[in-house]
């Protein structure tokens, strides 16, 4: 005789299943949103030149691939993106490689090492910047001899939905999902102090803290799952 599904699925008796909390998982810096919006803004300001040095290049190029043999110069402002140009990395793929460099380094570098990184949090797909926090984090805790190099003042800050077009179109490019900030220009500067002033500094204790101290052991997590067996 033939047996229904909510026969079958009436057999079915409850059990209880315990989950242990993930001890790998990696937070973000907490900002909130004032600070969230005014990072955003101060730094749309202060990269503005961008957009016009990049549209200058572009034109630029287009000009001399049809050989029209014009010379011309950057304007005073597409002079001054290409100077901040310098001072940021602009993409998730080349700030991820910045960090690396920077965390593999025992001394800090003038002119190379990031102040700041911003993530456009609230656009992109978490797992595409998922790696942000515990390599911001290696990068900050370089160490020289075994001790912490505490000069350095690295900051992650994430940011809410929306960011990424206001940066993109201060920037004048179609996306900018990420940017990493080195310190050297005021304006910029002016960023990074913002940010060093309302943003905790990206910590993952499993992988180091720089500290010799152990860190601190927390209550263990275990959630009780309800599920049904045959």
């Amino acid at each position: 005789m033939a047996t229904s599904a909510r026969a079958v699925s009436d057999r079915r008796r409850q059990v209880f299943k315990h989950v242990l909390e993930k001890p790998y998982t990696t937070n973000w810096p907490a900002a909130s949103q004032a600070v969230q919006s005014e990072v955003v803004d101060l730094l749309c300001t202060a990269l503005k030149p961008l957009a016009t040095y990049f549209g200058e290049s572009r034109r630029m190029a287009k000009r001399r691939k049809t050989k029209s043999g014009k010379q011309e110069s950057l304007s005073s402002d597409a002079l001054v993106g290409k100077e901040i140009l310098k001072h940021v990395v602009i993409g998730i793929n080349s700030t991820t490689r910045a960090l690396e460099r920077q965390a593999r380094r025992s001394q800090p570098l003038a002119g190379e090492d990031l102040a700041l990184v911003v993530v456009c949090k609230g656009d992109v797909e978490p797992q595409l910047v998922a790696h942000f926090p515990g390599l911001a984090h290696a990068a900050r805790v370089a160490k020289v001899d075994g001790e912490i190099q505490r000069a350095m003042k690295l900051r992650l800050m994430g940011v809410g939905a929306g960011s990424e077009k206001q940066l993109a179109v201060a920037v004048g490019q179609p996306r900018v999902s990420t940017i990493g900030i080195r310190t050297g220009m005021p304006a910029l500067d002016a960023v990074v102090e913002r940010a060093y002033a309302e943003v905790a500094a990206p910590s993952v204790p499993w992988i180091g803290t720089g500290q010799r101290l152990m860190p601190p052991l927390h209550p263990m997590k275990v959630r009780e799952l309800h599920t049904t067996a045959p």
